[in-house]
Protein backbone atom coordinates (compact mmCIF):
# COMPACT_ATOMS: atom_id res chain seq x y z
CA UNK A 1 0.00 0.00 0.00
CA UNK A 2 1.67 3.31 -1.10
CA UNK A 3 0.77 6.90 0.37
CA UNK A 4 0.16 10.08 -1.14
CA UNK A 5 1.56 13.51 -0.62
CA UNK A 6 0.70 17.06 -1.44
CA UNK A 7 2.84 20.20 -0.73
CA UNK A 8 2.86 24.22 -0.87
CA UNK A 9 5.05 26.61 0.57
CA UNK A 10 3.12 26.23 3.66
CA UNK A 11 1.43 23.10 4.05
CA UNK A 12 1.89 19.28 3.69
CA UNK A 13 -0.51 16.79 3.59
CA UNK A 14 -0.26 12.93 3.63
CA UNK A 15 -2.98 10.45 2.94
CA UNK A 16 -3.65 6.77 2.32
CA UNK A 17 -5.98 7.72 -0.51
CA UNK A 18 -5.01 9.91 -3.33
CA UNK A 19 -4.80 13.71 -3.08
CA UNK A 20 -6.57 16.12 -5.86
CA UNK A 21 -4.31 19.18 -6.17
CA UNK A 22 -5.80 21.99 -8.76
CA UNK A 23 -2.77 23.15 -10.43
CA UNK A 24 -0.93 20.22 -8.60
CA UNK A 25 2.23 18.99 -10.42
CA UNK A 26 3.85 15.55 -9.80
CA UNK A 27 7.30 14.87 -8.82
CA UNK A 28 9.37 12.24 -10.47
CA UNK A 29 10.68 9.00 -8.30
CA UNK A 30 12.37 5.95 -8.83
CA UNK A 31 10.03 3.92 -6.90
CA UNK A 32 6.15 4.43 -7.06
CA UNK A 33 4.60 3.54 -3.57
CA UNK A 34 5.22 7.36 -2.72
CA UNK A 35 2.94 9.49 -5.01
CA UNK A 36 3.65 13.75 -4.45
CA UNK A 37 2.13 16.80 -5.71
CA UNK A 38 3.39 19.83 -5.47
CA UNK A 39 1.60 23.34 -5.87
CA UNK A 40 3.16 26.02 -7.46
CA UNK A 41 4.52 28.75 -5.62
CA UNK A 42 3.27 31.41 -7.92
CA UNK A 43 -0.38 31.71 -8.36
CA UNK A 44 -2.44 30.03 -11.28
CA UNK A 45 -3.18 31.83 -14.01
CA UNK A 46 -7.10 33.05 -14.06
CA UNK A 47 -9.35 31.74 -15.79
CA UNK A 48 -10.26 32.73 -19.17
CA UNK A 49 -12.30 29.77 -20.53
CA UNK A 50 -15.67 30.55 -22.50
CA UNK A 51 -18.10 29.38 -19.85
CA UNK A 52 -16.43 31.86 -16.78
CA UNK A 53 -16.45 34.70 -19.62
CA UNK A 54 -20.16 34.38 -20.72
CA UNK A 55 -20.85 34.37 -17.18
CA UNK A 56 -19.66 37.40 -16.71
CA UNK A 57 -20.44 39.34 -20.02
CA UNK A 58 -23.11 38.04 -21.27
CA UNK A 59 -26.15 38.97 -18.61
CA UNK A 60 -24.70 42.48 -18.13
CA UNK A 61 -24.86 42.48 -21.82
CA UNK A 62 -28.53 41.50 -22.32
CA UNK A 63 -29.92 44.13 -19.32
CA UNK A 64 -28.44 46.67 -21.08
CA UNK A 65 -29.74 46.65 -24.28
CA UNK A 66 -33.00 45.88 -22.20
CA UNK A 67 -32.88 48.87 -20.14
CA UNK A 68 -31.68 51.08 -23.13
CA UNK A 69 -34.66 49.78 -25.24
CA UNK A 70 -37.25 50.73 -22.49
CA UNK A 71 -35.61 53.06 -19.86
CA UNK A 72 -33.24 55.06 -22.29
CA UNK A 73 -29.21 54.94 -23.14
CA UNK A 74 -27.57 56.37 -20.16
CA UNK A 75 -29.86 54.32 -18.25
CA UNK A 76 -29.16 51.00 -20.00
CA UNK A 77 -25.53 51.97 -19.69
CA UNK A 78 -25.18 52.46 -16.45
CA UNK A 79 -27.70 49.27 -15.29
CA UNK A 80 -25.56 46.96 -17.69
CA UNK A 81 -21.91 48.49 -16.29
CA UNK A 82 -23.24 48.25 -12.60
CA UNK A 83 -23.96 44.04 -13.29
CA UNK A 84 -21.13 43.50 -14.64
CA UNK A 85 -18.94 44.87 -11.89
CA UNK A 86 -21.14 43.22 -9.49
CA UNK A 87 -20.82 39.33 -11.23
CA UNK A 88 -16.95 40.69 -11.41
CA UNK A 89 -16.18 40.61 -8.03
CA UNK A 90 -18.25 37.56 -7.51
CA UNK A 91 -16.37 35.57 -9.80
CA UNK A 92 -13.00 34.79 -7.84
CA UNK A 93 -14.35 34.24 -4.00
CA UNK A 94 -16.78 31.48 -5.48
CA UNK A 95 -13.96 30.18 -7.14
CA UNK A 96 -11.83 30.14 -4.09
CA UNK A 97 -14.65 28.44 -1.83
CA UNK A 98 -14.97 25.87 -4.82
CA UNK A 99 -11.39 24.79 -4.36
CA UNK A 100 -11.07 24.56 -0.78
CA UNK A 101 -14.10 22.48 -0.93
CA UNK A 102 -11.93 20.39 -3.39
CA UNK A 103 -9.13 20.26 -1.24
CA UNK A 104 -10.97 19.88 1.91
CA UNK A 105 -12.68 16.75 0.52
CA UNK A 106 -9.29 14.98 -0.62
CA UNK A 107 -7.48 15.15 2.12
CA UNK A 108 -9.98 13.86 4.85
CA UNK A 109 -8.48 11.58 7.40
CA UNK A 110 -5.13 12.60 6.05
CA UNK A 111 -2.19 14.17 8.00
CA UNK A 112 -1.36 17.73 7.90
CA UNK A 113 1.71 19.43 8.62
CA UNK A 114 1.95 23.24 8.82
CA UNK A 115 5.30 23.61 11.30
CA UNK A 116 8.21 24.51 9.75
CA UNK A 117 10.58 22.07 12.13
CA UNK A 118 7.87 19.08 11.65
CA UNK A 119 7.36 19.32 7.45
CA UNK A 120 11.39 19.59 7.30
CA UNK A 121 11.39 16.58 9.37
CA UNK A 122 9.31 15.09 7.01
CA UNK A 123 11.22 16.32 3.74
CA UNK A 124 14.48 14.63 5.55
CA UNK A 125 12.85 11.18 6.25
CA UNK A 126 11.35 11.43 2.25
CA UNK A 127 14.62 12.12 0.85
CA UNK A 128 16.18 9.07 3.10
CA UNK A 129 13.74 7.11 1.19
CA UNK A 130 14.94 8.28 -2.12
CA UNK A 131 18.15 7.69 -1.54
CA UNK A 132 17.33 3.95 -0.28
CA UNK A 133 15.17 3.51 -3.50
CA UNK A 134 18.40 4.44 -5.90
CA UNK A 135 20.42 1.27 -4.55
CA UNK A 136 17.92 -1.21 -5.49
CA UNK A 137 19.12 -1.48 -8.78
CA UNK A 138 23.02 -2.72 -7.94
CA UNK A 139 21.44 -4.74 -4.90
CA UNK A 140 19.75 -7.16 -7.82
CA UNK A 141 17.94 -9.93 -6.20
CA UNK A 142 18.78 -9.54 -2.75
CA UNK A 143 15.90 -7.14 -2.77
CA UNK A 144 12.05 -7.47 -2.94
CA UNK A 145 11.45 -4.21 -4.68
CA UNK A 146 7.21 -4.35 -4.13
CA UNK A 147 8.04 -5.28 -0.63
CA UNK A 148 10.80 -3.06 0.20
CA UNK A 149 8.52 -0.26 -1.53
CA UNK A 150 5.94 -1.06 0.78
CA UNK A 151 7.93 -0.98 3.91
CA UNK A 152 9.30 2.61 2.69
CA UNK A 153 5.78 3.90 2.47
CA UNK A 154 4.81 2.23 5.72
CA UNK A 155 7.84 3.90 7.54
CA UNK A 156 7.10 7.75 6.00
CA UNK A 157 3.32 7.25 6.77
CA UNK A 158 4.06 6.19 10.74
CA UNK A 159 6.89 8.94 10.62
CA UNK A 160 4.04 11.21 9.66
CA UNK A 161 2.02 10.58 12.14
CA UNK A 162 3.94 10.84 14.95
CA UNK A 163 5.24 14.31 13.49
CA UNK A 164 1.86 15.27 13.63
CA UNK A 165 1.36 14.32 17.03
CA UNK A 166 4.50 16.35 17.77
CA UNK A 167 3.14 19.38 16.25
CA UNK A 168 -0.11 19.20 18.07
CA UNK A 169 1.81 18.77 21.58
CA UNK A 170 3.61 21.62 20.45
CA UNK A 171 1.02 23.96 20.25
CA UNK A 172 -0.69 22.34 23.39
CA UNK A 173 2.40 23.18 25.08
CA UNK A 174 3.05 27.20 23.56
CA UNK A 175 -0.72 27.45 24.72
CA UNK A 176 -0.29 26.23 28.22
CA UNK A 177 3.39 28.40 28.59
CA UNK A 178 1.99 31.79 27.88
CA UNK A 179 3.54 34.30 29.77
CA UNK A 180 0.39 35.69 31.14
CA UNK A 181 -0.48 32.36 33.03
CA UNK A 182 2.75 32.52 35.40
CA UNK A 183 1.46 35.14 37.52
CA UNK A 184 -1.70 32.90 38.30
CA UNK A 185 -2.70 32.57 41.53
CA UNK A 186 -2.66 29.12 43.18
CA UNK A 187 -5.49 29.71 45.57
CA UNK A 188 -7.90 27.62 43.83
CA UNK A 189 -5.47 25.17 42.36
CA UNK A 190 -4.98 26.39 39.07
CA UNK A 191 -1.56 27.57 39.10
CA UNK A 192 -1.34 23.55 39.95
CA UNK A 193 -3.20 22.02 37.65
CA UNK A 194 -1.14 23.74 35.17
CA UNK A 195 2.11 23.11 36.15
CA UNK A 196 1.01 19.42 35.82
CA UNK A 197 -0.38 19.23 32.87
CA UNK A 198 3.04 21.24 31.33
CA UNK A 199 5.06 18.17 32.66
CA UNK A 200 2.79 15.87 31.04
CA UNK A 201 2.77 17.73 28.18
CA UNK A 202 6.52 17.74 27.99
CA UNK A 203 6.35 14.00 29.32
CA UNK A 204 4.92 13.15 26.13
CA UNK A 205 6.68 15.19 23.58
CA UNK A 206 10.00 13.56 24.87
CA UNK A 207 8.21 10.25 24.28
CA UNK A 208 7.45 11.44 20.62
CA UNK A 209 11.29 13.00 20.30
CA UNK A 210 12.27 9.20 21.60
CA UNK A 211 9.87 7.47 18.68
CA UNK A 212 10.88 9.12 16.33
CA UNK A 213 14.60 9.76 16.29
CA UNK A 214 14.34 5.61 16.85
CA UNK A 215 11.85 5.35 13.20
CA UNK A 216 14.50 8.20 11.73
CA UNK A 217 17.63 5.58 12.62
CA UNK A 218 15.60 2.61 10.95
CA UNK A 219 15.56 4.42 7.63
CA UNK A 220 19.77 5.83 8.05
CA UNK A 221 20.38 2.25 8.39
CA UNK A 222 18.66 0.56 5.99
CA UNK A 223 20.22 2.95 3.35
CA UNK A 224 23.78 2.66 5.19
CA UNK A 225 23.14 -1.30 4.76
CA UNK A 226 22.41 -0.98 0.71
CA UNK A 227 25.64 1.36 0.04
CA UNK A 228 27.79 -0.49 2.66
CA UNK A 229 26.93 -3.43 0.26
CA UNK A 230 27.60 -2.05 -2.82
CA UNK A 231 31.03 -0.42 -1.51
CA UNK A 232 31.78 -3.71 -0.61
CA UNK A 233 30.76 -5.29 -3.50
CA UNK A 234 32.91 -2.69 -5.84
CA UNK A 235 35.76 -3.56 -3.76
CA UNK A 236 35.94 -7.22 -3.51
CA UNK A 237 35.73 -7.11 -7.43
CA UNK A 238 38.32 -4.55 -7.54
CA UNK A 239 40.69 -7.15 -5.70
CA UNK A 240 39.67 -9.92 -7.77
CA UNK A 241 40.73 -8.16 -10.83
CA UNK A 242 44.03 -7.83 -8.87
CA UNK A 243 43.92 -10.99 -7.97
CA UNK A 244 44.10 -12.18 -11.81
CA UNK A 245 46.10 -9.86 -12.46
CA UNK A 246 48.83 -11.47 -10.07
CA UNK A 247 47.12 -14.75 -10.52
CA UNK A 248 50.73 -16.18 -12.85
CA UNK A 249 52.75 -15.21 -9.40
CA UNK A 250 50.63 -16.37 -6.64
CA UNK A 251 52.48 -18.05 -3.57
CA UNK A 252 50.97 -21.33 -3.91
CA UNK A 253 51.19 -21.55 0.26
CA UNK A 254 49.26 -18.43 0.05
CA UNK A 255 45.11 -18.79 1.05
CA UNK A 256 42.93 -18.20 -1.31
CA UNK A 257 40.47 -15.80 -0.95
CA UNK A 258 36.61 -16.74 -0.76
CA UNK A 259 34.58 -14.27 -2.43
CA UNK A 260 31.43 -16.46 -1.54
CA UNK A 261 31.86 -15.93 1.92
CA UNK A 262 32.31 -12.01 1.48
CA UNK A 263 29.06 -12.00 -0.58
CA UNK A 264 27.31 -13.84 1.91
CA UNK A 265 28.46 -11.67 5.24
CA UNK A 266 27.39 -8.64 3.30
CA UNK A 267 24.52 -10.12 1.67
CA UNK A 268 22.85 -10.62 5.32
CA UNK A 269 23.93 -7.18 6.36
CA UNK A 270 21.54 -5.75 4.02
CA UNK A 271 18.38 -8.03 4.79
CA UNK A 272 18.95 -7.87 8.48
CA UNK A 273 18.30 -3.29 7.89
CA UNK A 274 15.60 -4.25 6.30
CA UNK A 275 14.14 -6.83 8.65
CA UNK A 276 14.87 -4.29 11.22
CA UNK A 277 12.92 -1.90 9.32
CA UNK A 278 9.77 -4.28 9.08
CA UNK A 279 10.23 -5.30 12.45
CA UNK A 280 9.53 -1.85 13.80
CA UNK A 281 6.97 -0.84 11.74
CA UNK A 282 4.66 -3.86 12.63
CA UNK A 283 5.99 -2.79 16.75
CA UNK A 284 4.43 0.78 16.13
Amino acid sequence: MGIYVARDRTTTVISRTNLRVPDGRPVRRRWSALVEIRVPEQPAPADRSVPAVVAVGLPPVLVALFAMRFLGVEIGIFAGGLLFLVLWALVPPVRRRRARRVHASSVAGARTLTAAPERTAFDRAVATADRISETWPALGDLVDVPEAETLLAEALWEISGVLARREELTGVLAGLTRPDFAGLSPVDGTAEKLQAHIRATKEALSAVEIDLAAREASLRRAEEAGRTFIRERELREAIQAAERSLSAHQDPALPAADPAADLAEHTQLVLSAYRELNASLRAS
